[in-house]
């Protein structure tokens, strides 16, 4: 349960509007996780519920993926990449996976 409090409530609840600051690569990609098993598991249960979940994570999750970013050496304004057809969210793939800058 400790798991679930850190990397994905935490960030809901402390960081739900904040773009402030950085954050690192494993806590990014366990929310992503822990994000997309409770998506499959609302899907599963009633799909209309999945949408009613991406709704209330939108700006948690666009807050931790600019703080990802800026943790990453980059911009925060590179999350706009996003709104690039096709080839944008490829583009931010690659700018999360990097390692984290030491500045």
């Amino acid at each position: 349960m400790d798991y679930v409090n850190k990397y994905f409530l935490d960030i809901i609840k402390k960081h739900y509007f904040d773009f402030s600051g950085k954050e690192c690569r494993k806590v990014f990609w366990l929310y992503a996780l822990n994000c997309f098993i409770a998506s499959f598991i609302l899907n599963i249960i009633w799909g209309t519920l999945v949408v009613i979940f991406a709704l209330a994570i939108f700006f948690p999750s666009l807050g931790l993926l600019v703080r990802r970013l800026k943790d990453a050496g980059f911009s925060g304004w590179f999350a706009l990449l996003l709104l690039v057809p096709a080839i944008g969210w490829i583009a931010v793939l690659i700018l999360v996976c990097l390692p984290t800058k030491n500045k």
